[in-house]
């Protein structure tokens, strides 16, 4: 669902496609990338995709909600802020929940961020204001990461072989995914 959004970029909810191209090529336009639902490592291997886009030498920031909860501005300043040594950077909040929706706001609503910021939100509902003002921000993307079942978790025992450098043999992919109970 896209509609247009404040600074002429569409506000959206992003499918699979759309957030994994967004993580690979990441672009100055978004600021917040919103991993929310019950697949924690499916949240975690996203937000991995971008620090690999980025660069082995991005300087990650790992805020806790907590912090965030008790100061507001703190993810929109360390998203504007510079590296030490002026290279890339990024923000990652694992656990965020609703208790970050002021700092979330915060971020968006600021003048400038210059770092993008990943947030892995497990217990945030597809319902909730989190997911519903990343869905709203032109500057933010939201997907919902949902344990992969059937030919989607074959795709996913695949693509995982395929990035270690192997072929799995025809039917192999589902022997994996049933002797691993999808895991």
């Amino acid at each position: 669902s896209q509609r247009a959004g404040r600074a002429g970029r569409p506000a959206m909810k992003a499918n699979a496609n759309q957030i994994r191209t967004a993580l690979d090529r990441p672009g100055p336009d978004t600021r917040f990338y919103l991993l929310h639902g019950p697949d924690e490592a499916g949240a975690r291997a996203l937000a991995a995709q971008l620090a690999r886009a980025l660069g082995s030498e991005a300087e990650r920031i790992d805020l806790e909600p907590a912090t965030l909860r008790s100061d507001p501005a703190r993810l929109a300043d360390e998203a504007a802020s510079m590296s030490l040594f002026g290279g890339v950077r990024f923000v990652r909040v694992e656990g965020m929940g609703e208790e970050s929706l002021e700092a979330v706001q915060a971020l968006l609503d600021a003048p400038q961020a210059g770092n993008p910021v990943v947030a892995i939100a497990p217990s945030v509902k597809a319902s909730g204001k989190l997911v519903k003002l990343a869905i709203a921000a032109p500057a933010a993307l939201s997907f919902a990461c949902y344990v992969p079942e059937g030919a989607d978790a074959e795709r996913l025992a695949e693509q995982l072989a395929r990035e270690l450098g192997m072929r799995l043999a025809a039917g192999s992919a589902a022997r994996l995914v049933a002797a691993s109970g999808g895991d």
